[in-house]
């Protein structure tokens, strides 16, 4: 059945294995990584071989593992309604090296570095009060869980300071009458 198949075929078949098996983790970081370094896969698809490895040896204590996790985790830290968590995608750094990027804050470029403990590290986009401007509110330590960066931090004073509460009720030491029935 197979031998009447020329050498060529054979070729062609084991080039295009080759290819896809090369290919595949460049898909893959793709999918699950956050759009500033997504296309990076695509275009060197080595460095998906090191994104593979890293997240086949996630360890077990790991307090974000998945992106549900550090929605609600993300939506705990930055409730509504100054910030509106949009969605958590994961970057893919070098733990220990510095990571330097830039968002818009309120029609400001603000640039901020941070040193990520972990190679992986939840970025977390949404929007600042009523602008339909997405942009990176946070970032979330994969490993951890702890924020990394806070978008709160580059807000004007009028801004960051949260709504003032209400006063809250104190309890007193009178008791109070008893409703009167109606006829």
């Amino acid at each position: 059945m197979f031998r009447n198949l020329s050498k060529r075929f054979w070729v062609t078949i084991v080039v295009c294995v080759a290819a896809f098996v090369f290919y595949f983790p460049s898909l893959v970081a793709f999918r699950y990584t956050a759009s500033p370094q997504n296309a990076t896969f695509l275009y060197q698809p080595w460095k998906s071989w090191s994104f593979a490895y890293t997240a086949l040896t996630v360890p077990g204590d790991a307090k974000l593992k998945t992106s549900g996790d550090a929605l609600r985790e993300a939506e705990r830290i930055w409730p509504g309604p100054l910030l509106d968590v949009g969605e958590v995608r994961v970057l893919f750094l070098e733990a220990g090296e510095p990571y330097t990027f830039t968002r818009d804050v309120l029609g400001d470029d603000i640039t901020t570095t941070v040193t990520p403990t972990y190679d992986f590290v939840w970025q977390v986009r949404g929007t600042i009060g009523r602008t339909d401007t997405d942009t990176v509110i946070g970032l979330l330590d994969y490993r951890t869980g702890k924020v990394l960066y806070d978008v709160r931090s580059d807000l004007p004073a009028s801004l960051s300071s949260p709504v003032p509460p209400t006063p809250a009720v104190t309890p007193s030491s009178q008791t109070s009458p008893a409703p009167t029935p109606t006829p």
